[in-house]
C-alpha cells in the first residue's frame, strides 16, 4: 500500500473536544506544532481519519484541514528553527 504524505490542521473551540481530536490524531501521525499533525497514510487510513475526525467536531464551531502533498511538494517544504527536513522517500510502513 502506498502512502502520501498529509498535514491535518484543526482549530477546536471546546477543550474537551480538542483533546479527543488530539489523542485521536496521535495514533495517525505525530504532532509537530500545536493543532498540526504531519501522518504518513495510506488510502484506507486517511478515509479512517476523515471519518472519525467527523465523529468528534462539531462541524458549527471547529474546523479541520488536510493538506496531502506530494513528494516533489514534500521536498519543496522550507524549514526555520530544528531542522528535521525529509530527506528519503515516504515510508512503506509506519510504526506510531
Amino acid at each position: 500500500m502506498k502512502r502520501q504524505f498529509y498535514i491535518i490542521s484543526y482549530d477546536i473551540g471546546e477543550p474537551k473536544r480538542l483533546n479527543r481530536v488530539r489523542k485521536f490524531l496521535v495514533d495517525y501521525g505525530e504532532g509537530v506544532q500545536k493543532s498540526v499533525f504531519e501522518c504518513w497514510l495510506t488510502e484506507s487510513e486517511i478515509e479512517k481519519v476523515i471519518n472519525g475526525l467527523m465523529q468528534l467536531i462539531d462541524p458549527k464551531e471547529d474546523r479541520v484541514r488536510i493538506y496531502k502533498l506530494c513528494w516533489e511538494c514534500i521536498k519543496k517544504v522550507e524549514f526555520s528553527g530544528i531542522d528535521d527536513a525529509f530527506t528519503e522517500e515516504p515510508p512503506d510502513e509506519v510504526i506510531i
